[in-house]
């Protein structure tokens, strides 16, 4: 019995450690993602995934590795001229990962039409060098019924 509790007290321990790192703050994470979107910087917002990362878009092709997401932010800010709100409501800290989920809002700058909303969900990873990336990257838009 033991045996079973050891790595089950282990993973929640585990979890504890981010969660009481002083300073940490999800907000920020989301604030950097909308930091660099609502300057138009594809190339500022494709660093802050990981080389490996995927993105999930409603409604659109999945979008894998960097580059192949750098491409489509260049293609989006192209259509209108978008900036982006999000608003985190959940948070799940580990010792190298953070979930933070929320809501998200896309506006035209020019009229204050708006172009979308919904949720998305970000799962950071720490690098070997402390930094957090994005590893997945999954938004939602909710269709209204007919």
């Amino acid at each position: 019995m033991l045996k079973r509790l050891m790595p089950a007290s282990l993973l929640l321990g585990a979890f504890a450690v981010q969660a009481a790192t002083p300073g940490f703050d999800s907000q920020e994470l989301a604030n950097r993602w909308t930091t660099a979107y609502n300057e138009h910087n594809p190339a500022a917002l494709a660093e802050l995934y990981d080389e490996n990362a995927v993105v999930m878009l409603h409604g659109s092709l999945t979008l894998k590795g960097r580059q192949a997401i750098h491409d489509y932010w260049v293609e989006d800010f192209r259509e209108s001229n978008p900036i982006t709100t999000l608003d985190v409501s959940h948070t799940i800290e580990g010792v190298d990962m953070v979930l933070v989920h929320g809501n998200y809002q896309v506006v035209d700058r020019n009229d204050g039409a708006l172009l979308g909303k919904g949720r998305y969900a970000h799962i950071w990873l720490l690098d070997a060098n402390g930094n957090w990336e994005l590893d997945r990257d999954l938004w939602y838009e909710p269709v209204e019924p007919y």
